[in-house]
């Protein structure tokens, strides 16, 4: 199962990703942290396209193709923005358990608009890999000590997080559109689905940055500058994003994208570990029946 594999690679990458860019975390806006990701990104997507195309031809782009990338691509963008929202106005377990919701919200969402029918064992391992993030979050020590009940309060801050699961769950079925309509028109291309990722990864990326770019200087003068100052923390976090973009598309290119983000949940538990070894943060050991339950449901798909 090459998805599964290059689920697991995305899931670790995501993870080592999102600890660099908390290393940035009072240095600079978190606007500029996520503009990073994108810029960053843009060369090593942008060489590799340029080197497939010389090796086997550049493919023919339709409308349809950029439609879906650019649908993806603005989404993306919006649901990070909902998500930074989320945390500036509550907390962070329940903006991250809630935003967890991506994958319950996808699967219905493919099988509603998309035609994606997860088997009965994947709905069961998809309800309880997502039971077990939630579970996660809500039991960290920097909650309001409000505990579960934190779940049930509409408030501004959840009302964000859940408009983010909501965005990312469309994202990645744009995405796989895209890489779809890629291969449509260029059916030498069907084999594998790389060529259409590391495409699809290109043409989203430069999107991203011609957004974003204007975005930031918009609203944060003058801070682009601080990139010569950070640019090597900064990478860190374009390579990383590069790479597991190309493993998250690729993924999507090769099986239901509900399985996918299921199976991509396993990035929460390999974060802890990151915690654990890099931040030396405590509190491992409490999650350990979380951790079970997302792998559980990981098993179940893997079953299904």
């Amino acid at each position: 199962m090459l998805w599964v594999a290059l689920t697991l690679i995305a899931a670790t990458l995501q993870a080592t990703r999102n600890a660099l860019s908390r290393q940035l975390v009072g240095q600079v806006s978190p606007a500029l942290t996520a503009w990073s990701r994108f810029a960053f990104n843009l060369p090593f997507s942008a060489a590799l396209a340029l080197g497939l195309a010389l090796a086997h031809g550049a493919p023919q782009l339709s409308a349809a193709f950029f439609a879906w990338a650019a649908l993806g691509a603005v989404t993306q963008l919006l649901a990070n923005v909902a998500l930074v929202a989320a945390f500036q106005v509550s907390s962070f377990s329940q903006s991250v358990a809630l935003h967890k919701l991506e994958t319950v919200f996808g699967a219905a969402v493919g099988l509603t608009l998309f035609g994606e029918v997860p088997t009965a064992l994947g709905w069961a391992g998809i309800l309880l890999s997502t039971f077990g993030v939630l579970l996660m979050n809500l039991a960290r020590p920097d909650d309001t000590g409000i505990g579960w009940r934190r779940m049930f309060v509409l408030d501004r801050g959840s009302i964000y997080a859940l408009v983010c699961a909501a965005l990312f769950a469309f994202t990645s079925f744009f995405f796989k559109e895209a890489i779809e309509q890629l291969v449509a028109g260029n059916p030498r291309l069907a084999g594998g689905r790389f060529q259409p990722a590391a495409y699809t990864v290109f043409h989203v990326a430069w999107m991203q940055v011609a957004l974003a770019t204007p975005a930031v200087a918009w609203m944060r003068p003058g801070e682009l500058r601080r990139t010569a100052s950070l640019w090597r923390t900064m990478l860190g976090i374009g390579v990383t994003g590069f790479l597991g973009s190309l493993c998250w598309f690729w993924a999507f290119g090769l099986a239901l994208v509900a399985y996918v983000r299921a199976v991509g949940q396993l990035e929460a538990p390999i974060s802890l570990v990151i915690s654990a070894l890099w931040f030396r943060e405590r509190g491992l050991a409490r999650q350990l029946p979380a951790i079970a339950a997302i792998v559980a449901g990981v098993v179940l798909i893997l079953l299904g």
